[in-house]
């Protein structure tokens, strides 16, 4: 008995080694504005809502809305978690807040779009300097690839806007690579919302000036491999509990 007591305990204790911890930060949105077609020398930074929005024949022009946030405080909180080096990103959402949730109602500024449901997209953009005060539809272009730019634009999913009164949403993002790695350095990270093709959406959500948006980014532990010791033990255990199954008297690891 003694024996077995001691092999459940080596099991106990290797396992624990190799769980991960996990814990969860958010960030709030450091600037946003969005750009429209139907007025493309404005700039409506001081604007207290977003909207990603596709045309219609009563409202023909698209708005896209851009975000960005500064993760430097994310990383300094994982750090002081784990330590630099020793997490990675595992789960990252936005959330997003709106006044006008319902397919019909049009907002009080007639720069935006009559709500409605449809499909639309986030996309992370590798260009992080533009101003929320001087952005519009017609600068927006130099952010974007093209022109043999080093500009990068990577998709972080595609959703559904379904415009039936829920005031707050929370989309679950790609787990891509380059955003990960953005986060873990405690880099500048610019999200460009858009209509997808064929959409119909107009999906309406606070600025920063009231109830913003925000990142939740989960980050988990980096296992330590274990030490000689105790990769020794459990090979003990597992030999020991070979012999158990067997009938035979397990061997004693101490």
């Amino acid at each position: 008995m003694k024996q077995i007591l001691i092999t459940l305990a080596w099991i106990a204790m290797f396992a624990a080694t190799l769980r991960a911890q996990s814990t969860t930060y958010t960030q709030l949105v450091g600037a946003d504005t969005f750009v429209s077609s139907g007025a493309t020398n404005v700039n409506f930074g001081t604007v207290g809502a977003m909207e990603i929005a596709a045309p219609t024949a009563a409202q023909p022009r698209t708005l896209l809305t851009l975000l960005r946030f500064d993760t430097s405080g994310l990383q300094a909180s994982f750090d002081a978690d784990y330590g630099s080096g020793n997490w990675v990103v595992t789960g990252i959402t936005l959330s997003l807040f709106s006044n006008f949730p319902t397919a019909g109602q049009q907002p009080g500024n007639s720069n935006f779009n009559k709500i409605a449901a449809g499909g639309f997209e986030f996309d992370l953009l590798g260009n992080n300097s533009w101003d929320e005060g001087g952005i519009t539809w017609n600068t927006l272009p130099s952010l974007l690839p093209g022109n043999n730019n080093s500009n990068t634009l990577t998709p972080l999913g595609t959703f559904f806007w379904d415009a039936a009164g829920q005031h707050s949403s929370t989309w679950t993002l790609n787990s891509d690579f380059n955003l990960q790695q953005k986060i873990v350095n405690g880099e500048l990270v610019t999200l460009l919302g858009q209509p997808v093709a064929g959409s119909t959406a107009s999906y309406l959500f606070n600025s920063r000036s009231l109830n913003p948006g925000f990142l939740s980014v989960t980050a988990e532990a980096v296992p330590e491999p274990p030490s000689a010791a105790l990769l020794a033990g459990f090979l003990c255990v597992a030999g020991s509990l070979k012999f158990f199954r067997r009938g035979q008297p397990p061997a004693t690891c101490l």
